[in-house]
């Protein structure tokens, strides 16, 4: 199994947090919080939150699902693989149960070696099967199905081929979705013009945050750094998203291009009452760091490398800007 294609479970793997119903309506907001501190990786404090909820909710489904998100987040996968079984036991028509046991699966492949991960493959991808089986609108599965086959090679069952017949499939639940897997395919088979034009088809049929970010993301890939900052200006007039100047801060740090721009956007990530959505601070201080550095305020950049470091003490990126500023500075 090759580690793209664990990367890509892991991604997926939280990319449905609740897919059941609440258990009572004085829990929503609980829940809810509970479902926050997963999304933003705080692993430890949803699980003494979920701790302290009723104890009938704790017994139920959902609770089981959670738990599973919790420990999946925590790269503990057996222990999320016994409560996602849990969970698919007790809600066993909720897709969400075999998809996210599948990713878990996948996961604790990925810790092996690769001879012993191969035996995991089958059943990884017949779980992503049950998932669609069970709900041929999980899009989510369709799309772990389509990235596996990507992955996989074609005497093992997977192959350009199997995704585009999968694609097609994801076609017929939602177009924007099939534009986007065909693009993705598209891209995979190193055929960079029609990916582009899938990639402007999902955009111009969605016109979502999802479309914009997807033709955004391929030019950045590309290096193609103008079309890049002219999808996205016009992705900011239409969404207040600070995703989106987390995104030009990033770009202005890997092209040298609207660095004053990319400051202004990337202070606005850190005011008080700023939530930067899947977007980690340090990351954030990171950005602000390489920014001001290239700005030539080394100093500053040097403070916020701190502060970024205070809050992942090994994060190794931040290490090597730390590392580069203070040559920098002595």
């Amino acid at each position: 199994m090759s580690k793209s294609i664990g990367l890509f479970l892991a991604a997926m793997l939280f990319s449905i947090l609740i897919a059941g119903q609440e258990s009572a309506q004085q829990d929503t907001v609980s829940v809810k919080r509970i479902q926050s501190l997963v999304a933003q990786g705080y692993y430890s404090k949803a699980r003494i939150a979920l701790l302290k909820m009723p104890q009938e909710f704790k017994s139920g489904a959902q609770a089981a699902e959670l738990t599973g998100d919790i420990f999946g987040g925590l790269k503990q996968w057996d222990s999320a693989m016994m409560y996602y079984e849990r969970f698919k036991k007790m809600d066993p028509k909720n897709a969400a149960g075999h998809f996210k046991y599948g990713g878990a699966l996948g996961m604790k492949a990925l810790e092996k070696n690769k001879l012993s991960a191969l035996m995991y493959l089958d059943d990884i991808e017949a779980h992503f099967q049950k998932a669609v089986e069970v709900d041929r609108t999980y899009v989510a599965a369709h799309w772990a199905l389509i990235e596996y086959y990507l992955q996989v090679p074609g005497f093992m069952g997977g192959g350009v081929d199997r995704a585009m017949e999968q694609s097609d499939k994801l076609f017929g639940v939602s177009p924007v979705d099939g534009w986007m897997a065909r693009a993705r395919i598209a891209e995979k088979d190193e055929d960079l013009q029609k990916a582009e034009q899938y990639y402007d088809k999902a955009l111009r049929e969605g016109q979502s945050l999802w479309t914009y970010r997807g033709i955004i993301s391929f030019y950045e890939r590309q290096n193609r750094w103008d079309s890049a900052f002219d999808k996205l200006n016009k992705a900011m007039t239409q969404f207040q998203d600070l995703s989106l100047n987390y995104q030009w801060a990033k770009m202005s740090v890997l092209s040298g291009k609207h660095v004053e721009q990319g400051l202004t956007y990337i202070r606005q990530c850190i005011e008080p009452q700023a939530k930067v959505e899947g977007i980690p601070e340090q990351w954030i201080r990171l950005r602000y760091a390489q920014l001001l550095r290239k700005d030539g305020q080394n100093k500053a950049a040097l403070a916020q490398v701190n502060r970024a470091l205070a809050l992942e003490a090994d994060f190794a990126q931040a290490l090597q800007e730390q590392k580069d500023l203070k040559k920098l500075l002595n």
